[in-house]
């Protein structure tokens, strides 16, 4: 029997693509956030790209789970950005 894991790739499109390149966030929506950005670059690297930044986080289901968590709260307040991951 096989066991091939399946493809974790996902994107997230940008709600309004031809919006302002702002960020929506407030502190206590800061505050509130599962996977805040210090915890998701403290535990993972950070490089910029030509068509913006690359985040590495550890493989395995705790870095796949920040991941998700991170993006779908960064494409609520940050609009104009699709993700993937």
């Amino acid at each position: 029997m096989s066991s091939t894991k399946p493809s974790r790739a996902r994107r997230i499109e940008a709600i309004d693509p031809g919006g302002e390149p702002i960020c929506r966030l407030t502190p206590e929506g800061a505050r509130g956030r599962r996977a805040p950005i210090d915890r998701v670059l403290a535990q993972g690297t950070f490089e910029p790209r030509d068509a913006g930044y690359e985040i590495r986080l550890p493989a395995g289901d705790e870095s796949w789970a920040l991941a998700n968590a991170f993006a779908e709260e960064e494409a609520s307040c940050c609009t104009a950005l699709a993700l993937e991951l």
